[in-house]
C-alpha cells in the first residue's frame, strides 16, 4: 500500500478541479484515431408509444390515452434497466404513482375526433423518482452503459456485406439505445481487412484488436444469419471470454433475429452489472497517473460512476494519490462500472491500485 510520507497541497489545483468538474485533456500519443461513437439516447426516455382512446369528449379521450400509455413507458425503463429473472417484481403502480413517475412528454402523429384521440407518446421519466421506486422496493437494476459492442453481420456461406438485407437489420436507431450499444461497423476498406480474413469465425480478442481500437469497443459480436432468416449463431467475443448463442425460428425476419441477438447480449450485461443498492462497500486505492491532467481525468471519471457514493483523497502527491471509495454493491461490479469509464481498478482488499486503462484492461471483469 502507498504511504504518503509527506502531504503534498496542491490547492489552486485542486481549487480549479473542484469548481469547474471538467477534465483536463490528456490525449495519447501515437493513439489510433476513432469512430466517433453513435449518439445514445437517454435510459429513462421511452418513443414511440401508441395510445389510442375513446371517450365523451376529445379531451377526455386524450387524458385517458396519456394515462394509458405510461404503464407501457414504466415497463419498459423497468425491463431496460433490470435483468430478466427480476421482470415479474416489478412494482405496480398506481395512476397516481406513474403520473408523478413521468417528467414530461411530447405528442407525434396526433389524430382526434369529437370522441377518439390516436398518437405517437415519448415520455421522459424522472430519473431520480424511477431509482427510488427501485431502491424502495429493494430491486437489482444497473445504469452502467457499455462501451459499445461491434456486431459483424454474417450470412451463412456468403460473409459480410454491407448493403444487404441483414446488415440493414442492425441500422434500426432502437439497438444504440441500451445499456450495450450495438453498433454496426463502416465496412470499409479497413474494417474488410479484417472481415475478409478466412478464419474470422476463429479470431480472438487480440486478433479483432484494430477493430476494438478504432470503435473503442467492449464486446465484438459475430452474427452468422441463414440466407431465410431463420437461423442465427451469436458469437460474444470478450477479452476474457467468447460465448456462443443459437436461435431458430419457423418463421422469421432480420430484424427479428437482430432483436433476439441484442436482446442476449444486454441479458448477460444487465444480469453481471445489475447492483443491488441496499448493500455498500469500501475500499482503499492507490491512485497512479503520470501528470495533475490525469488526475483530473481520473477524479472526473470517477463522479460519472453511477454506483460510487462517496470519494475521500487521503493524500496527494505529484505522480500518486490515496483515495477512500464507498460505493453500492460487489467490488467485481465496481470494477466493471470503473472499466466504462476507461479506470482500471486492479489487486485485492489489502492493495488496490486505480489507474487509467487501456482498452483490454478496462474492459476484463
Amino acid at each position: 500500500m502507498f504511504r504518503i510520507a509527506q502531504l503534498v497541497v496542491i490547492a489552486a489545483f485542486l481549487a480549479v478541479i473542484s469548481a469547474t468538474g471538467a477534465p483536463v485533456a490528456a490525449a495519447d500519443a501515437g493513439a489510433p484515431a476513432t469512430v466517433a461513437p453513435p449518439a445514445l439516447g437517454d435510459l429513462f426516455t421511452v418513443a414511440g408509444v401508441k395510445v389510442d382512446a375513446t371517450a365523451e369528449s376529445a379531451i377526455t379521450a386524450r387524458d385517458i390515452a396519456m394515462a394509458q400509455g405510461r404503464p407501457e413507458a414504466w415497463t419498459k425503463v423497468y425491463r431496460r434497466l433490470t435483468a430478466t429473472a427480476n421482470w415479474g417484481k416489478q412494482p405496480q403502480l398506481d395512476d397516481n404513482q406513474l403520473l408523478r413517475l413521468v417528467r414530461s412528454f411530447e405528442v407525434a402523429g396526433e389524430r382526434r375526433s369529437t370522441t377518439r384521440y390516436l398518437a405517437e407518446v415519448t415520455y421522459h421519466l424522472n430519473p431520480a423518482a424511477v431509482r427510488a421506486v427501485l431502491r424502495q422496493n429493494r430491486i437489482s437494476y444497473t445504469e452502467t452503459r457499455s462501451k459499445p459492442a461491434v456486431v459483424i453481420p454474417i450470412i451463412e456461406g456468403k460473409g459480410f456485406t454491407p448493403s444487404g438485407p441483414w446488415a440493414a437489420a442492425w441500422k434500426e436507431p432502437a439497438f444504440t439505445q441500451g445499456l450495450v450499444p450495438m453498433i454496426l461497423p463502416a465496412g470499409d476498406a479497413e474494417d474488410m481487412a479484417i472481415f475478409s480474413r478466412e478464419d474470422l469465425m476463429q479470431l480472438d480478442w487480440m486478433g479483432f484488436a484494430p477493430l476494438v481500437a478504432r470503435y473503442n469497443a467492449g464486446a465484438v459480436v459475430l452474427a452468422v444469419a441463414s440466407e431465410d432468416g431463420n437461423t442465427v449463431q451469436s458469437i460474444e467475443i470478450g477479452p476474457m471470454a467468447r460465448t456462443a448463442s443459437s436461435f431458430a425460428f419457423a418463421q422469421s425476419t432480420f430484424t427479428a433475429d437482430a432483436a433476439a441477438v441484442a436482446d442476449k447480449v444486454q441479458e448477460t450485461w444487465k444480469t453481471r452489472t445489475s447492483v443491488d443498492f441496499g448493500t455498500r462497500g469500501h475500499l482503499v486505492a492507490d491512485v497512479q497517473f503520470n501528470s495533475l491532467a490525469q488526475w483530473a481525468r481520473i477524479r472526473a471519471q470517477l463522479r460519472a460512476v453511477r454506483s460510487v457514493v462517496d470519494v475521500d483523497v487521503v493524500g496527494l502527491s505529484a505522480s500518486e494519490a490515496e483515495i477512500d471509495v464507498t460505493y453500492f454493491g460487489r467490488v467485481e461490479q465496481l470494477q466493471d462500472s470503473l472499466a466504462q469509464q476507461s479506470l482500471a481498478l486492479t489487486g485485492n482488499p489489502t492493495a488496490y491500485t486505480l489507474q487509467l486503462g487501456t482498452t483490454s484492461a478496462a474492459n476484463a471483469p
